[in-house]
């Protein structure tokens, strides 16, 4: 992942976290995903489109005096781009908005399942959950902080949050990520959440 965050950078996005939790009283999940899934049927799409398309160029300049070998022509071409397709930049050229959207919001309930609110014995966490070849965030809250915060007031946030990431300021869009749920949370409840909290959660960037 360090293609994606630098040393320093996660230093200074998990000193935020910690920031965040001391103001708002809530503990804060902070996942980093390469993908949300390794998508083998976009590879195949990708490999079946390719290889016809590579096919039909063959066509044009190569002529097999035995019809038999087409087929198998075809086949090896396809098999060669469903290769190629497990490339991301190939990948994602393949990918339909149904299928990611299902699967990074998949990715994203397991992750704050699994990683925080399985672990924890109140119900005050958060999550951002970032997808990166997907270019996908998600933002998860606990039932406390449900009480206030509506799912339509989170999806607003994440359309905030990814100016950054579009830009490719990938910590500076942690970094606004964090203080604009901060200060959701703040200014819905009123201040601190709780004022006797004790972190239950790494204060970490999970990277998975």
């Amino acid at each position: 992942m360090s293609s994606i965050l630098l040393q320093e950078d996660i230093k200074i996005i998990e000193s935020r976290l910690m920031q965040f939790e001391e103001k708002t009283g809530c503990e804060l999940l902070l996942v980093v995903a390469k993908s949300s899934d390794p998508y083998p049927a976009a590879s195949l799409r990708f490999g079946i489109v390719g290889g016809f398309v590579l096919a039909v160029i063959f066509s044009f300049f190569f002529e097999f005096t035995h019809h038999g070998l087409y087929p198998l022509c075809f086949l090896a071409f396809v098999l060669f781009m469903s290769w190629v397709g497990r490339f991301d930049f190939f990948k994602k050229l393949a990918l339909s908005d149904q299928e990611v959207n299902r699967e990074t919001e998949e990715k994203a309930i397991e992750s704050f399942f699994q990683l925080g609110s399985s672990k924890v014995s109140h119900n005050l966490t958060a999550m951002i959950m970032i997808s990166f070849l997907e270019k996908k965030i998600h933002v998860l809250v606990d039932e406390k902080l449900k009480e206030q915060i509506t799912q339509e007031e989170l999806n607003e946030l994440v359309e905030l949050m990814k100016i950054q990431f579009k830009n490719g300021n990938n910590c500076l869009g942690f970094i606004h990520s964090i203080e604009k749920l901060e200060t959701k949370i703040l200014n819905d409840f009123g201040g601190k959440v709780i004022e006797a909290h004790v972190s239950e959660l790494a204060n970490q960037i999970f990277f998975i």
